[in-house]
C-alpha cells in the first residue's frame, strides 16, 4: 500500500495538471480568437487611432507573447512531470525569445501611452516583472539549479499569462461595472494594468511554497 502511494498521488498530479493546462488553453485560444485581427487586417478600422500609431510595437508585442504562452504552456507539462529532453531545452529557447520581443516592445507600447501615468507605469511594471523573473528562471537553469528553475518559470509563465488575464477580467468587468468610458483606459483598465500580474504572482507564490515544502518532507 505504501509503494503504491506515490504512484497514485503522481497520478492525481498530473490529472490536476491537464485540467489546468486545459484551462488555460481554452483562455489562450479565446484571447487569439479576439486578437487576430491586428495580424490579419492591418488597416487603422482594425488598430483604432490608439494602437495604429504604435502599431510597430503591438504587432512585435503580440506575436512574443503567443508565442511565449503557447511554449509556456508546453514548458510546464514537461517540466513539472520531469520529462528534460532536447524539445524541452528547445521549446525553452523560444519561450526566452517570445519574452525577449515581447517584453521590449512592450516597455515601447507602455512609454507611448498617451497621458494616462498609472495605466503606463502598471504596464511598464509588468514587463520588468516578466524580463526579472524570466531571468531568473534562465540564470538558475545556467547554474544547474534544477529545482529553482521550475519555481521561476512558474512565476515568469505566471506573469506571461497577464496577457489573457488582463483581457479576460477587463471584458468580464465591464459587463458588471459601470465607469466614465476613456478612449485610451479607464478606472477598470488602470485596475487591470497592476492586478492582472501582481494579484496571479501574488496568489501563485504560496502553491510554489507549498509544493517545494511538500517536497522536502521526508
Amino acid at each position: 500500500m505504501n509503494a503504491a502511494a506515490p504512484t497514485a498521488r503522481a497520478r492525481d498530479f498530473r490529472l490536476q495538471l491537464i485540467v489546468v493546462l486545459a484551462a488555460l488553453a481554452a483562455a489562450l485560444l479565446w484571447f487569439v480568437a479576439h486578437k487576430l485581427h491586428y495580424l490579419t487586417d492591418y488597416s487603422l478600422g482594425s488598430y483604432s487611432d490608439y494602437f495604429w500609431p504604435r502599431r510597430a510595437g503591438l504587432i512585435p508585442h503580440l506575436v512574443g507573447g503567443m508565442v511565449a504562452i503557447s511554449a509556456g504552456l508546453a514548458q510546464i507539462w514537461l517540466g513539472l512531470t520531469h520529462r528534460v529532453s532536447a524539445l524541452h531545452r528547445a521549446l525553452g529557447k523560444i519561450y526566452g525569445v517570445g519574452v525577449l520581443v515581447g517584453s521590449f516592445s512592450g516597455f515601447y507600447l507602455a512609454l507611448t501611452i498617451p497621458a494616462h501615468l498609472p495605466y503606463s507605469i502598471g504596464l511598464f511594471m509588468l514587463n520588468v516583472a516578466w524580463v526579472l523573473t524570466t531571468g531568473m528562471a534562465l540564470y538558475a537553469i545556467r547554474t544547474r539549479r534544477i529545482e529553482q528553475h521550475r519555481e521561476w518559470m512558474l512565476r515568469s509563465y505566471t506573469v506571461t499569462f497577464a496577457f489573457v488575464t488582463y483581457r479576460l477580467l477587463s471584458d468580464w468587468l465591464h459587463r458588471w461595472i459601470h465607469v466614465p468610458e476613456d478612449a485610451v483606459a479607464d478606472d477598470i483598465d488602470t485596475l487591470m494594468a497592476w492586478a492582472c500580474w501582481a494579484v496571479p504572482l501574488l496568489l501563485a507564490e504560496p502553491l510554489i511554497q507549498l509544493r517545494s515544502m511538500r517536497r522536502r518532507v521526508p
